[in-house]
């Protein structure tokens, strides 16, 4: 279980956001929005334990996160980020297999547990079959469904994914998104990031808003994202519609 327990986040010479509390439930999808710079990622590395928080503290099973070590971390809580050319060079089935270091003596290297249980993280997505290519040479979408499977091979509980749908065409948001709600029907609890207020709606059982000024409001995704506040996190005019398909956000210019 991952709380935060009335959060200040941000830097010595500049405060991002204060009061954050809220407790990230079993097979519970929270989805936090807000403007470029307001803290976000900031929030996400505090929850991590790898920025301090300026006031109250991030708990993991109801300890601070300062007190675990990094690996006891890694078993706990997957982070997801947003795809770079960080793993040129290895196979798709060499990246998800790095997940395991966690597991791992410092000198051990993986053995057939740990290819069993990243050949299944792979099979879980459906794309065992492209295990021996190149990362480098998937699409966009593939990647983060590779990096998706990353996550599932550390056999954490908790996935924190940064922004798992940008730059991804309108099909592969979709995929994503469908296999977030496959992973909140399986019991693993996830929080992401995402500039797209229809993405929260779609999945998000809450949703954390940062606004600009460091405002933080957490509450039903439903109830919280209104055409009136999503008007104001983002300071332009915004109507909000429904459709046979779900919802769907019109922004006004």
């Amino acid at each position: 279980m991952l709380s935060a327990q009335n959060l200040r986040i941000g830097y010595v010479d500049r405060v991002l956001a204060s009061n954050i509390s809220f407790t990230l439930n079993d097979g519970e999808v929270i989805a936090i929005l807000g403007p470029n710079g307001s803290g976000k990622t900031t929030l996400f590395r505090t929850l991590l334990g790898l920025t301090p928080a300026l006031q109250g503290a991030a708990l993991l099973n109801g300890r601070a996160i300062s007190e675990f070590t990094p690996s006891a971390i890694a078993r706990m809580v997957a982070y997801v980020p947003q795809v770079s050319a960080s793993f040129a060079n290895f196979s798709v089935i060499e990246v998800v297999l790095m997940a395991r270091a966690a597991h791992l003596a410092w000198y051990a290297s993986p053995g057939a547990k740990d290819r069993a249980v990243a050949a299944n993280a792979l099979a879980e997505l459906n794309i065992g079959d492209f295990a021996e290519r190149e990362f480098i040479e998937l699409s966009g979408g593939e990647r983060q469904l590779t990096m998706i499977a990353r996550a599932l091979a550390s056999e954490a509980k908790i996935l924190l994914m940064d922004e798992p749908t940008a730059s991804l065409d309108f099909g592969n948001q979709f995929l994503i998104l469908d296999e977030i709600a496959k992973l909140k029907a399986r019991g693993v609890s996830v929080i992401f990031t995402t500039h797209h207020p229809d993405h929260a709606l779609r999945i998000a059982d809450r949703t954390l808003t940062i606004t600009r000024d460091g405002q933080v409001q957490i509450d039903a995704t439903q109830t919280l994202l209104s055409a009136d506040s999503l008007t104001a996190l983002y300071g332009i005019s915004i109507d909000l519609t429904n459709s046979d398909h779900g919802p769907i956000i019109f922004v006004a210019r």
